[in-house]
């Protein structure tokens, strides 16, 4: 499989993969355990190193098998080395001090992840821009002018300011109120008057509202930031060591392979110099 080819998101029926489903995948014989490019790599140099071995005991005069010899030696040294380093960062190895880096340091890379997330896409200033804009955009797309208009063209709403007009009428500061109603004969009647200038004034109050939406006047944006922060420290409490391995090794492990097939090449390489320069003779 080519590293182009492989998709840093798996899909589980139709679905983003979650860590167990990670776990689980990683279980499958043969992804992470079968024949890989690295693995590929270090089975052909140790084949130079076998045919080396033997065409030297069959004739140990002869240079081009002395050289066979030395390039399949540090060829397979250099890749066996750097596959045991690649190990070494997965699994914990008896009495090798330092390895099973990953799975021991699980608290201090998911720490890291959270952190690195919070800096790069959720900074206070980055954050309050995108809000302030999305919010108006869906402001826009939700025509608050019409849903303001449906409600007000509702009976209900008729109901609802006869009894506020008669409430406000009875008050001092209601006499206006009262007077206009006797001229129409009664509060009932002046809501048909009222009714239409209110519903005129519904795009106009929308659209400026919208225009005028600042987020900041509703809710805190580093509030919104620091819920964000508890939302990806509870869910971060939840990978284990294993999940926090399989995830790292559903990113980079089959990529790393690469270090072993370039460890084969220069350890070759390394080789062929030695044996130019007499140290394998």
């Amino acid at each position: 499989m080519c590293d182009g080819d492989r998709k840093m998101v798996k899909m589980v029926d139709g679905q983003p993969a979650t860590p167990e489903d990670a776990v689980e995948a990683a279980d499958k014989p043969g992804m992470l355990e079968g024949i890989n490019k690295g693995d590929l790599s270090n089975s052909i140099a140790f084949g130079f190193l076998v045919l080396g071995v033997i065409t030297v005991a069959v004739d140990s005069n002869n240079v081009f098998f002395a050289y066979l010899l030395s390039f399949g030696l540090f060829s397979f040294c250099g890749g066996i080395t750097n596959w045991l380093a690649v190990k070494m960062l997965f699994d914990r190895i008896p009495f090798l001090y330092g390895s099973g880096v990953i799975p021991r340091q699980f608290v201090a890379i998911r720490e890291t992840v959270k952190n690195t997330i919070m800096k790069t896409f959720f900074d206070s200033e980055y954050l309050e821009t995108y809000i302030n804009d999305r919010a108006k955009g869906l402001l826009g797309d939700l025509d608050l002018g019409a849903r303001i208009k449906s409600g007000l063209e509702k009976p209900e709403f008729d109901t609802k300011l006869i009894a506020k007009l008669e409430e406000m009428s009875l008050k001092p500061e209601g006499m206006l109120i009262q007077t206009m109603a006797q001229m129409f004969g009664g509060v009932p009647l002046l809501v048909p008057v009222i009714k239409p200038l209110i519903l005129g004034f519904a795009d106009e109050f929308a659209s400026s509202f919208v225009d005028n939406f600042d987020i900041k006047e509703l809710v805190s944006v580093d509030k919104i930031r620091n819920e964000l922060d508890k939302l990806m420290s509870e869910k971060l409490l939840l990978l284990t060591p294993e999940l926090v391995k399989a995830l790292m090794e559903e990113v980079i492990r089959e990529h790393l392979s690469w270090l072993i097939i370039w460890g084969n090449l220069f350890g070759g390489i390394l080789g062929i110099l030695s044996q130019a320069a007499g140290f394998g003779t």
